[in-house]
């Protein structure tokens, strides 16, 4: 996961430079400021990432293809598009790696899925669902998600709409459904543009959102 976040940073530096030469000061902070990785590590108030780790997801990624000078990277015989698909060969990998751990443990889900409490689980779930769906779209910027996102980066259209007529297995995956929403967003605007401004905006959003149906389910 880490060589895919310092990737996907990379690259959106990159294109807003329009020069072979990243600070590595800014790449480390937008690496540890990233909505994933704040997401999947919990907040300590310390870098995610050290510069150390960093240089050496660089150096593996791209051998004998880097040097530092003044606390500027620079990139040499490297195309956005060689690039961009090794942020999608990456991306795959993952993907297929986690495809397999859920192909592991079906039996287990299968069971899960036939045991008696299940239909009493499910309408919780979907109170659930209805409940967060609902609540955020009260707020500013759930118009942004009336409609899925159709572009070559992403990977998965999702809307407000659709995610209503699906039945989460949990609400961490309810929760990242409407993540997976504002990441597309985000990902489809031009960094900087009021449209990736507004998904930003609704990041906050969606994380107040999460909060009270939380606080109301305790």
């Amino acid at each position: 996961m880490d060589e895919i976040i310092v990737l996907q940073t990379l690259y959106s530096l990159l294109v807003q430079n329009k020069t072979n030469r990243v600070s590595l000061v800014r790449l480390q902070t937008e690496i540890n400021e990233n909505v994933l990785i704040r997401r999947l590590v919990p907040s300590t108030g310390k870098q995610v990432l050290s510069v150390h780790d960093i240089l050496e997801t660089i150096k593996r990624l791209f051998p004998k293809q880097t040097s530092l000078t003044e606390g500027q990277l620079t990139f040499y015989n490297l195309q956005l598009a060689e690039l961009r698909d090794k942020l999608y060969e990456l991306y795959e990998s993952a993907k297929s790696r986690l495809v397999e751990q859920v192909r592991e443990i079906e039996p287990q889900i299968n069971l899960l899925l036939e045991d008696k409490t299940t239909s009493q689980r499910t309408r919780l779930l979907l109170l659930c669902r209805d409940t967060l769906l609902n609540k955020f779209q009260e707020k500013e910027h759930a118009r942004l998600y009336q409609r899925s996102v159709e572009d070559a980066a992403v990977r998965e259209r999702l809307d407000l709409g659709l995610i209503r007529t699906r039945t989460p297995t949990s609400i961490l995956e309810l929760q990242a459904w409407l993540q997976m929403c504002v990441a597309n967003a985000t990902m489809y605007e031009q960094t900087g543009s009021e449209g990736w401004l507004a998904a930003r905006a609704s990041q906050r959003e969606l994380d107040d959102t999460i909060a009270f149906v939380r606080s109301v389910l305790e």
